[in-house]
């Protein structure tokens, strides 16, 4: 089973310079170029499932994905809070110069980087948890656990502890109970384990689920990086898991190389 990961494009909330975490944000026009390249890139490997964040940039690359495969594949993507990008708390929207003022918050990031929370907001550690929970989801369906083992009633239940950005337990946020619920609600529920799905989220989620089958730890946590609309791909099978490739950005050789630069300040992790 294949899962192209892709990063959504750029924002408005990503061209401030300020800490955006789960605040909503619709794409630039520049955006809109990066989710539509992304989408054309994918376009000949066929309809596929497509799991997404339900933040609105997240949503509006999906849905650019879908509306590729023409009519045939346009069932929408289906949507999982626990794909949002990191809750940034008390600093959603404010200069990442505040943060830094902070001695007391930026010394205990020093010490833990991994495990210490913004306030009122997640640590890394609970975002890996609830992407994690996510992506066993998607897998399940497939008939796949998370070693790549063929495991044809593999059906993970959703992180009872992911939060939505209110901090409201899953429980009461309406996140879903398995993802094969969604699957089924939008006819895609796939049963070949060779298949592909993909899943459209946030700079965040996407190093959280890279890093844990990498196995890189805590304390190089923030190593890798991705771009708007950069695509990774994962196989699962026969017992494997492999990374086939990391932030593929080649389809993006026809944009205005003066509004875009791969890895430049506009792909900035703070910002998601």
């Amino acid at each position: 089973m294949k899962l192209y990961l892709v990063r959504h494009g750029q924002s408005t909330g990503n061209i401030g310079g300020t800490l955006m975490g789960q605040s909503d944000h619709p794409l630039t026009p520049l955006g809109e170029q990066q989710a539509r390249a992304a989408a054309a890139w994918l376009a000949p490997f066929g309809r596929m499932a497509v799991y997404s964040s339900d933040l609105p940039r997240a949503r509006a690359t999906a849905e650019r994905i879908v509306t590729a495969w023409g009519a045939a594949g346009a069932c929408p993507p289906v949507l999982d809070p626990r794909l949002r990008e990191i809750s940034l708390g008390d600093y959603e929207g404010r200069p990442w110069q505040e943060f830094e003022a902070d001695t007391d918050l930026t010394a205990a990031f020093a010490a833990d980087p991994y495990r210490t929370a913004l306030p009122n907001g997640e640590s890394l550690e609970h975002l890996e948890a609830r992407v994690h929970a996510a992506v066993l989801d998607i897998l399940a369906p497939f008939g796949v656990d998370e070693t790549g083992a063929y495991c044809g009633n593999a059906v993970s239940q959703g992180d009872a502890s992911a939060t939505d950005r209110n901090g409201a337990a899953a429980a009461g946020a309406g996140l879903p109970e398995t993802m094969d619920a969604g699957a089924v609600a939008t006819g895609l529920l796939p049963t070949d384990p060779g298949g592909c799905a993909c899943l459209v989220a946030h700079d965040g989620p996407i190093r959280a689920i890279l890093n844990h089958y990498l196995g890189v730890p805590p304390e190089k946590w923030w190593t890798l990086s991705t771009t708007h609309g950069g695509v990774s791909l994962i196989e699962f099978a026969g017992g494997c898991v492999t990374v086939r490739f990391i932030n593929a950005t080649g389809h993006f050789a026809g944009l205005d190389p003066e509004k875009y630069v791969p890895g430049g300040p506009d792909d900035e992790a703070s910002t998601g």
